[in-house]
């Protein structure tokens, strides 16, 4: 008896590095902002960062891009697990 494996979806992969790159970055703009206080409060200046400057001024378009990345995504994967569905409910034998 062999079992027929269904190939995994390449949408759902994408999926969860999406969700992956928004929690990093949803962390990052949530603790950076943070940890410069904490220096500035502590006497010293942070560096000059291109990064830091990025996140602070575009953060929240990066989140909501990741957020419509992640959207797309998952809808992908859930259309391609019915379309799945359904070819396989059209290939059963009927008898």
């Amino acid at each position: 008896m062999t079992a027929s494996t269904e190939p995994r979806n390449p949408f759902y992969l994408l999926l969860l590095v999406f969700s992956l790159i928004f929690v990093l970055t949803a962390l990052a703009y949530a603790v950076v902002p943070v940890l410069e206080q904490k220096a500035r409060e502590a006497g010293t200046e942070p560096p000059p960062s291109p990064f830091r400057d990025a996140l602070r001024e575009d953060g929240w378009k990066w989140l909501l891009g990741e957020v419509a990345a992640m959207v797309v995504a998952g809808l992908l994967s859930m259309g391609l697990d019915r379309w799945r569905r359904w070819r396989q409910e059209l290939d059963k034998p009927r008898g």
